[in-house]
């Protein structure tokens, strides 16, 4: 019987063990194997061609799901938006694993896209709450590994507007580029994002998907107060370490940035506000919280930083 790889990636091992010496291959999103025998403990023996090869081992069965249930996504011929399979009710906030794919939990909240501004700026401050960084699985630091990329990613993805998880990859990028069809497939035609690669996608994709870098903490702060998603993405000087991204959120219940004192003041419409020093911030990483404002993005660690928002 066929079955095909229903998680990001997943171990062909040689023996039914999870060891270093037994990982015969890294089989991706997709690639389809053939149940050969149940060997215990949670693990099947499989055949499948792979990189030309044929191959036969031992993978934790939990991770296939059979070949009339996969669903196969669409092929693509523009430079478009690109997830994981989508809605998968096993993708939750709890789950330690699966952080490629968008959350598929349920029920879950989003912001309106027909609603006021003060409104969306309550729906964004729903989305934090909901989230629950602080506390939540899929956010919390594991040794040297954090995750403030999946955060924000999941921030706009609640919120409708596209930080990718997976981008296409270089050969995929041509293809679409010259018009033909491309299937995505996790480390083949697709790959994971970290805040580094974020940092340069935002600079060369962004403003495709609606995102435009402005270059003060004011505006930025303004426009997250106005129901948008504002961005905060710095990239590593050693691209070996990681970058950070983190969200900028509404100002609402008491959480504030921190301004000038009200002397310092520019123009915002047709009236003045006071200049913001730090905007206020919600993040994942080395440390978790959902609302804080500290200004990190200026450290000798990194060599650029920006500041992008988005409707």
């Amino acid at each position: 019987m066929q079955f095909k790889v229903e998680a990001s990636a997943l171990n062909l091992r040689s023996e039914p063990v999870v060891r270093a010496a037994t990982r015969l291959a890294v089989l991706p999103h997709g690639h389809e194997v053939t149940r050969l025998e149940d060997a215990g403990g949670g693990w099947w023996k499989v055949a499948t061609n792979f990189r030309g090869s044929r191959l036969e081992g031992f993978v934790a069965h939990r991770f296939l799901t059979p070949l009339a249930d996969f669903t196969v996504p669409p092929p693509r011929q523009a430079i478009s938006a690109v997830h994981l399979a989508e809605n998968r009710p096993d993708i939750t906030r709890d789950r330690d694993g699966g952080r490629a794919f968008p959350l598929g939990e349920t029920p879950r909240p989003s912001r309106r896209p027909r609603a006021t501004p003060a409104e969306q700026a309550a729906d964004l401050g729903g989305i934090v709450a909901w989230l629950d960084v602080e506390r939540r699985v899929r956010y919390l630091p594991k040794a040297a590994t954090t995750f403030c990329n999946i955060y924000a990613c999941d921030y706009c993805y609640l919120a409708g507007v596209y930080l990718p998880r997976v981008w296409w990859r270089p050969g995929a990028i041509a293809a679409l580029a010259a018009g033909r069809e491309v299937i995505p497939r996790y480390g083949e035609t697709i790959h994971e994002l970290n805040a580094n690669s974020l940092y340069d996608w935002l600079d060369d994709f962004g403003p495709q998907f609606g995102w435009k870098r402005v270059f003060d903490l004011t505006t930025l702060q303004e426009a997250a107060n106005a129901g948008g998603i504002g961005l905060i993405c710095a990239q590593r000087r050693n691209l070996n370490f990681s970058g950070h991204i983190c969200v900028v959120v509404p100002e609402r219940n008491g959480h504030r940035a921190r301004r000038e004192p009200d002397a310092s003041r520019v123009r915002e419409g047709d009236g003045t506000t006071p200049i913001v020093r730090a905007p206020l911030q919600s993040q994942a990483g080395r440390t978790n919280f959902r609302y804080g404002t500290p200004v990190w993005w200026t450290s000798t660690r990194f060599r650029a930083f920006g500041f992008w928002v988005a409707a």
